[in-house]
């Protein structure tokens, strides 16, 4: 197999390493590194089967896979390009801490990223959504797992659409923007990831809201959640935008109409691709959730104007320069099954399904309101999301 690391200068690693504590680095330090094309060999110490699944893309760095044990039984076969720095990571940060224990010797700037691919996978971008009326909309991305989350502003308030679970990022470009986050709303039960609206509203004492099919999903904590339908509107100062149900990919599923500039809608429909039907229905149900979702995007999303922008809140993942964000006249001629008839949509749809993402029902348990522990919340989000259907050949 090629190894990119052995077509420059190198040093190759011995036996001896310094025995105090290894340098690490923040997952966000170690990303703006990636961003920024450094002279940076990243190593990841997971299994192959791990690292082949998920790991983290390369943007002018090296990225090689070096599993633990290879680095521990026979560290002086890493070879590492000179000048260059050397950051480890695994999944939470302690394989790569020792095994950069055994390579910090070999260059100048060794070091664990904190918190490994866990960490790494919670950073967020984010970009100002180009939108020409009154009401602005900024884009965050966590690009390590493709989850894309909004802060809508007008008159002075705000709402948060999705938000991660590190919720900081919202309540700085908040203050930043001058703005008081005054309502969060999850578009629906997600099961990819875990939804950051608890504690986000209960941080930023604003209202959290879910749909009211999300609620009679059995969330626990609905006290403290005000319900919400379709055409609702959400007052933010003297502006307001509108609730929009978009159900087949769960039952609950909404979107957020910003008049008729946007659709931020949720995981109905993605730039390029259709949500999967599966992770609420099951396989059972899967083809009559299908069948709603044909008939919500062809009913709901598709008779919005076509100039109108889709703000999905997924894509496949990877760095960004900007907002993702299409008009639905392109997205309908971006996805061909859109162009089918009922019956051919869901075959197809059913067809091109991925496999489902890692965890999906302790997550769903977790976001309907189970407790659970922050380190092991932390580990149910490892790896890709897969909310949406792949493509496929077309039948």
């Amino acid at each position: 197999m090629h190894d990119p690391l052995r077509d420059r200068p190198s040093i190759v690693v011995g036996m001896t390493h310094r025995a105090e504590s290894v340098a690490e680095i923040d997952p966000a330090s170690f990303e703006r590194e990636l961003r920024s094309g450094a002279n940076v060999v990243v190593i990841d110490v997971r299994d192959r089967e791990a690292f082949d699944a998920w790991h983290i893309p390369a943007a002018g760095p090296s990225v090689v896979n070096v599993p633990e044990a290879d680095v521990l039984a026979r560290p002086d076969s890493v070879v590492i390009p000179e000048g260059a720095a050397v950051r480890l990571i695994c999944n939470a940060g302690n394989a790569s801490a020792r095994a950069a224990a055994l390579l910090d010797h070999a260059a100048t700037d060794v070091r664990s990223v904190h918190d490994g691919m866990i960490g790494w996978s919670r950073v967020l971008q984010y970009d100002d959504v180009p939108l020409p009326g009154k009401i602005a909309v900024v884009q965050f991305r966590r690009e390590a797992r493709g989850c894309l989350s909004y802060l809508v502003i007008g008159g002075g308030e705000a709402l948060v659409v999705d938000p991660a679970p590190d919720v900081r990022a919202y309540l700085d470009a908040a203050a930043c923007r001058g703005v008081r986050i005054r309502r969060v709303l999850d578009t629906h039960v997600h099961a990819d990831h875990l939804s950051g609206a608890r504690d986000l509203a209960r941080l930023a004492g604003a209202t959290l809201h879910l749909s009211h099919p999300a609620i009679a999903r059995g969330v626990r904590y609905a006290t403290e959640v005000e319900g919400v339908g379709d055409d609702d509107a959400l007052t933010l100062g003297d502006q307001a935008v509108h609730v929009v149900a978009l159900p087949g990919h769960t039952t609950d599923m909404i979107g957020v109409r910003i008049g008729d500039e946007a659709l931020i809608g949720g995981d109905s429909v993605f730039l390029d691709s259709v949500a999967r039907p599966d992770l609420e229905a099951g396989d059972d149900g899967s083809a009559m959730a299908a069948g709603q979702l044909y008939r919500t995007l062809h009913e709901r999303v598709l008779t919005l104007p076509p100039a109108m922008l889709l703000l999905p809140c997924h894509y496949a993942g990877g760095r960004l320069d900007g907002p993702i964000v299409g008009r639905l006249d392109a997205v309908r001629a971006a996805i061909p099954e859109l162009d089918m008839d009922e019956a051919g949509f869901v075959r197809q749809v059913l067809a091109a399904m991925p496999p489902r993402p890692a965890n999906y029902l302790a997550i769903i348990a977790v976001n309907l309101g189970d407790d659970v522990e922050p380190d092991d919340a932390a580990r149910l989000e490892i790896g890709a999301n897969n909310c949406a259907v792949k493509r496929a050949p077309l039948a």
